[in-house]
């Protein structure tokens, strides 16, 4: 079989996008693997004349308040919230909340509407706690009684199901799109003979029988892209062309040409009359321009 070559032109803009893109995936799959496998449970503890909220986030501090700064601990009724910072799960509230009646808190609660009000002049924003007794929790503060609260454990089953199942598909999509646009162009190749016009890409080949087929030099009109890639010097995949479905296998769209058989393809060999001349030889009907 008689091989033919797109040319291959450097581009910084494919460089420059295949490698920003995966930060596009990993960014928020490590968000989402925080959430799904970074919280333990909250805990609120009075001991050593302290109170210790620990939210079990991965990367959230303990806050620590001393008994003898507290100005105001009391039960109070949670409606209206609205989360700004923070992460918000069913049975798991933790961060900056605003709530209508309360102004901007810092909370870690189980998101109910029973809470405990803390305030103390070395917070900048009260803290909201949700013991299950928050009068019992309060009293217990202001007497400085050690005591160690633990909430329920959030249900992250959901979460971790789809970060299972997300993650590996999305990491390995980016990587292959990354590959795509770093070595897909040297590694197209067009290929002549055995009656058949054969296309091999990175991933995978087609092959199309060149029986009863035409083929001319070709410059697409405008094309619309169905499914595959379009980046400048790199197109492939299914597109609309002339109101027709068409496969491109190309890198210059002004040097193209336009098999027409089973199928409708375009391809861009550097040598476009060396290739025409071989389609020809397989028994394709070569339109050749006139000047």
């Amino acid at each position: 079989m008689r091989e033919f070559r797109p040319l291959v032109r450097p581009s910084v803009f494919r460089v420059v996008l295949a490698v920003v893109l995966p930060f596009f995936v990993l960014i928020p799959m490590s968000a989402l693997a925080v959430l799904a496998l970074g919280i333990s449970q909250a805990s609120y503890t009075i001991a050593g004349g302290a109170l210790v909220v620990r939210s079990g986030e991965l990367f959230s501090r303990d806050r620590t308040v001393r008994l003898a700064d507290v100005t105001e601990a009391r039960p109070v009724t949670l409606h209206g919230g609205r989360r700004t910072a923070g992460t918000a799960l069913p049975g798991f509230c933790a961060g900056r909340f605003s709530y209508p009646d309360l102004g901007a808190v810092w909370q870690v609660t189980d998101c109910g509407a029973r809470g405990l009000l803390v305030r103390a002049p070395t917070e900048v924003r009260p803290i909201v706690l949700s013991p299950p007794d928050a009068a019992d929790f309060a009293a217990r503060i202001r007497a400085g009684a050690e005591t160690v609260v633990t909430l329920p454990p959030p249900d992250l089953g959901p979460l971790r199901v789809l970060f299972f199942v997300l993650a590996p598909l999305s990491i390995i999509g980016i990587l292959m799109l990354s590959a795509l646009l770093l070595m897909g162009p040297g590694r197209m190749v067009y290929l002549v003979g055995d009656g058949a016009l054969e296309v091999r890409t990175i991933f995978g080949r087609k092959r199309w029988p060149t029986a009863g087929a035409r083929a001319k030099e070709h410059t697409p009109s405008r094309l619309w892209r169905m499914a595959g890639s379009a980046v400048p010097g790199y197109y492939t995949g299914i597109f609309r062309e002339s109101g027709e479905t068409t496969r491109v296998y190309a890198t210059d769209l002004g040097r193209a040409l336009l098999f027409e058989g089973a199928q409708r393809i375009i391809v861009s060999p550097q040598d476009r009359a060396g290739m025409l001349r071989a389609l020809e030889e397989e028994g394709v009907t070569v339109e050749r321009q006139t000047t």
